[in-house]
């Protein structure tokens, strides 16, 4: 009898209850920094407390306990490109790097963009990259190369499933051949005009239109049109929105914030009532990286979580959200370190009257408070200074306070025969020259910043998950990060629309 008792009980123990239920959520919410690796979390949360005294969106989310470890391996190799994060991050799917959504057989793989919009859920996609980009274009584009022309790319968003709200950049594929994006969104300003680069004459923005989207193209139209739209469509650069420091170096208010637009796709997508799927990209913290340029990547990292900001605001009054935030992968090997510039850095008495005496010299406040201050990027910097050493050291104290030498400043601007920048040390792992200027920019400036960087291109780090709202409990502990696409699955498939 006993051992039938014994039996019986661990049988109704097996039994699921109401009480165990899988967590159901109307609305996903997935935010993503590029680049955004764990030394660049921790940059962010020491500048808001160490110089602001404050702390970060970012900060409030770990403090649920609801964090957890990515690894963001793609098939075939220990390194990620954004491509195959946000594929795997879309689909729960190994992918391969420089693909987007496909199976590593080649085989299209449906997204969570894609399943949330067929059971009837609205979707959004909010970045201030171009839309056709590899965060944004792999939740809803299906190709074998991110590196495809973007026209192809944007057309592959914009003909599959109708996603109502779509906020960024990129314009200058969807406007016809031989055009310029003016022509077509007034609203955008001449430091981000340009041409298009479409192959045909097909006008993109006249057929959103036709399919009920409000398009806008600046800060007051994005404004004035999401407490109304069903469907709205924003794009508000050619290519990609500037940096931060930069739009406000250029005075660009016309455009928005990666918060303005974050609020806005919010307004659209929750007035349907029927649940919600939206992607969030920060995507210029990791351009800041490539760039190694940690004044401006801090800048992109506080836009981000100002963006974040607006959505555990929307959270907070609907409860029944998940709200998820990772990175897709760290950029640049950055850290800050300590060093020897002028010999040892003078002791001093402490209170107890112990000499304190250190043999290096360590990042403080000072140096938090310095990048803080920088009003420009180094690419902006070396745009203006134009080749010459005694302007570029008067941008450098214009913008960071930073006094360079004339030497310092002519080591920055060297150049081989065919007008290239290239690091001294491996230079292999600094093969983009849209940023390396900057980067030998930012190695005439450690001495003052204290900031090292490993390489120009991305590194293979965990990243930090955190998460808040149904099922967020899930994303503790340690996984790959096609776990951040099951657990949104999960809490999602539990929710009928319109129920």
């Amino acid at each position: 009898m006993r051992s039938l008792l014994l039996v019986l009980t661990i049988l109704l123990s097996s039994v699921p209850m109401g009480a165990q239920e899988s967590p159901r959520a109307k609305n996903v919410i997935l935010l993503i920094g590029d680049g955004l690796g764990a030394a660049q979390t921790a940059f962010g949360l020491h500048y808001a407390n160490m110089v602001e005294g404050r702390k970060l969106h970012l900060e409030a989310l770990m403090n649920d306990g609801n964090t957890g470890y990515s690894m963001p391996t793609p098939y075939l190799s220990t390194v990620i490109d954004s491509a195959a994060a946000a594929s795997q991050l879309a689909t729960g799917r190994k992918a391969r790097n420089e693909t987007l959504s496909l199976s590593s057989d080649g085989y299209v793989v449906e997204t969570i963009l894609e399943a949330a919009k067929r059971r009837g859920l609205a979707t959004g996609l909010v970045s201030n990259m171009r839309l056709s980009h590899a965060t944004p274009a792999a939740f809803a584009a299906h190709q074998i190369s991110r590196y495809n022309p973007e026209p192809e790319i944007l057309d592959d968003v914009l003909t599959g499933y109708d996603v109502d709200v779509l906020l960024g950049g990129g314009a200058r594929a969807l406007v016809p051949a031989g055009r310029r994006v003016s022509e077509f969104l007034p609203g955008i300003v001449d430091e981000l005009d340009g041409d298009s680069n479409r192959p045909d004459e097909v006008n993109r923005i006249a057929e959103a239109k036709a399919k009920g989207y409000v398009v806008v193209s600046d800060r007051t139209g994005l404004a004035e049109a999401s407490p109304k739209a069903d469907k709205l469509l924003g794009l508000f650069a050619a290519s990609h929105l500037p940096y931060v420091v930069d739009t406000r170096a250029m005075g660009l208010e016309s455009v928005p914030s990666l918060r303005d637009m974050t609020q806005a796709a919010l307004d659209v997508l929750s007035r349907t009532g029927n649940g919600f799927f939206l992607m969030v990209e920060g995507g210029r913290i990791d351009y800041a990286g490539h760039d190694n340029d940690a004044g401006t990547m801090l800048h992109e990292i506080l836009d981000f979580d100002e963006a974040l900001g607006a959505v555990l605001d929307f959270q907070a009054r609907h409860p029944d959200t998940l709200v998820i935030v990772t990175a897709d992968h760290g950029t640049g090997g950055f850290s800050f370190t300590y060093g020897d510039f002028n010999g040892r850095p003078p002791g001093r008495e402490l209170p107890s009257g112990l000499a304190y005496a250190p043999h290096h010299s360590y990042p403080t406040r000072e140096q938090l408070v310095a990048l803080g201050r920088q009003s420009a990027s180094y690419l902006y910097m070396l745009d203006e200074a134009k080749g010459s050493p005694e302007r570029l050291v008067e941008e450098v104290r214009a913008h960071t306070g930073f006094e360079m030498t004339i030497q310092e400043a002519r080591e920055a601007l060297v150049r081989d025969a065919d007008g290239k920048a290239w690091i001294e040390d491996f230079s292999q792992f600094y093969q983009d020259q849209a940023s390396n200027p900057a980067c030998l920019l930012g190695r005439r400036l450690a001495r003052h910043t204290f900031v090292v960087w490993a390489t120009g291109a991305h590194t293979m780090e965990p990243v930090l998950t955190f998460g808040r709202g149904p099922g967020a409990e899930m994303l503790r502990g340690v996984y790959e990060n096609t776990h951040v696409y099951d657990v949104s699955m999960k809490v999602l498939q539990h929710y009928s629309a319109g129920r």
